[in-house]
Order: structure tokens, then sequence, then C-alpha cells
């Protein structure tokens, strides 16, 4: 299976260029959903919505998704994941377990809707996404950039591509074509 593109926006990025280059990889490529800092504006999270994105907002607060009326939230730790499921009932609410396991599980349970692992980071080589796979039904993220077809043995549902996309639209398509060239080889 090919697994569907997550993007992750750049905190500085300006946003003309953050609409460009997500603009350029949404009409190239398949791809699901994008990662916006806090400081995202309404504007932007329409105007990325429209291109058929789930728009996450990064480590923000229930109440700025809710006002920003994103798609979702991503958090990092687990400190006030049970406050932020119990805020967030008709959106997405994912974790960025890292290479934790244990972290992993227990967001799981605390009704993650997404798991975001750090695979590029992993212990001796674990494949942490393939086991995920193996565990559970929730859809597994691979957070850092994928540059090839290295973690496709993993099958994970969502690539994240190189951050190199983000310097114009014209760029953006190519990495995001080059990188679903390579998947699919």
């Amino acid at each position: 299976m090919t697994p569907r593109l997550f993007l992750v926006a750049p905190d500085t990025l300006p946003e003309v260029t953050l609409l460009a280059c997500a603009t350029s990889a949404a009409q190239t490529a398949d791809c699901a959903s994008i990662l916006l800092p806090k400081s995202a504006r309404r504007e932007t999270v329409e105007a990325l919505q429209a291109l058929n994105l789930a728009v996450l907002l990064h480590d923000a607060e229930p109440s700025d998704v809710l006002a920003l009326k994103a798609d979702g939230l991503l958090l990092s730790s687990l400190e006030h994941f049970a406050e932020a499921r119990k805020s967030l009932t008709d959106e997405s609410l994912g974790f960025l377990a890292g290479v934790s396991r244990h972290a992993a599980m227990e967001a799981s349970e605390l009704g993650a809707d997404v798991m975001c692992f750090t695979q590029t980071k992993q212990y001796a080589g674990e494949p942490i996404v393939g086991w995920w796979q193996d565990v559970t039904e929730v859809p597994a993220f691979a957070f850092d950039p994928v540059t090839d077809a290295a973690l496709k043995p993993q099958n994970p549902d969502f690539i994240r591509p190189s951050d190199e996309m983000w310097a114009n639209a014209t760029t953006a398509a190519k990495v995001v074509t080059d990188l679903m060239a390579k998947w699919s080889a």
C-alpha cells in the first residue's frame, strides 16, 4: 500500500511560501494532512483545508484548535493529553511518541487518533513503525522526513516529505514526485 503524505510546515515560513508549496504538493501527490505551528492564522487554516488537507496544530491549546476550526492537534507530551481528548471530541488528536513504545501505548489508551514516530532515531534500527502497525489499528505517521523507500517494509500509513519541499512551489512538486517514485519502485 502506498502511504499518504503528511506535510510539516516550518515555524518561520512566510505564509505565501507555505501556501504555494502546500498547493503544489497537494496538486502533485496524495497529501492527507499538514502540521502547522500554534501561531497559525484562521485564513491559512481555511486555505489549506480548501486543498483537502486536514490541518493539525502542533502543541497548541485545544481552545486554539477550536478557535481556528483546525481539524486536530498533535501533542508532544502526555501531560495534558487526557484533558485535550475531553475538549476535542470531534477533532483528531495525535501524539508524537518518538521512539517510546510505552508512551505510544499510553496515548492510544487515552484516545489518540494518530501516532507519530521518529523512525530515524530508533534504537539499533528497531522497526518501531512496523511494530505499531502490527499491534494496533491507530494510523502510524513517520514523523521524520523520508527521502527514500527504506521505511517501506514497515508499511507506514503516512510519510513526511523532505523539508526541502518548502523552498518554493516547483521544488515542492519535485520533492513529492521523487519521493513517491522511489516509494513505488
